[in-house]
């Protein structure tokens, strides 16, 4: 997950970036049937990590606002994805374009969501890949603002993924 700052403090262009630690899910997927797949997610919203190289001091502050004043952990444990629909297209030899629709459950509140991912078949594996993005407002989630409100993160959030599902 990617977050952008702006504000006089963000004139440096921060832009944190976040790893989900503890996730779950089902990836259903057929190359016969094209039309009937589906994908669940399931993230632990305490297990977000900051990717970024930090001082110990900038870290805390960031996990501080991140987990008590936006996500708030103990109260919303999990973030999910579930699909409603999938349809995928055959790319190349054992590659898909995923056009996948769904919700996202987050914070309390649930949003359609739709994404697209490459999908690429091997033995016994399938990897996908691709990214969304969505805005804090829609789930409710107050917009975070540190150092006396000099940075402030935008309403808009990046999402990348690369999943590995094995059979």
């Amino acid at each position: 997950m990617q977050a952008f700052a702006e504000g006089l403090a963000g004139i440096a262009d921060h832009r944190p970036t976040f790893s989900v630690g503890e996730f779950s899910g089902k990836v259903e997927f057929d190359p016969d049937q094209l039309e009937g797949g589906s994908l669940h997610l399931i993230a632990q919203a305490g297990s977000l990590v900051v990717k970024d190289e930090v001082t110990k001091q900038d870290r805390k502050a960031i996990e501080r606002v991140m987990f008590g004043e936006v996500l708030h952990p103990e109260k919303f444990p999990e973030v999910s994805f579930r699909s409603s629909r999938a349809i995928c297209s055959l790319v190349s030899e054992n590659r898909y374009r995923a056009d996948i629709a769904g919700a996202v459950m987050l914070h309390g509140s649930e949003n359609l969501q739709s994404l697209q991912a490459q999908l690429v078949l091997n033995a016994g594996s399938l990897r996908a890949y691709g990214e969304f993005r969505l805005r804090q407002s829609d789930y409710g989630i107050a917009i975070a603002s540190v150092a006396g409100g000099m940075l402030r993160i935008k309403d808009e959030l990046k999402f990348v993924f690369f999943i590995v599902a094995r059979s």
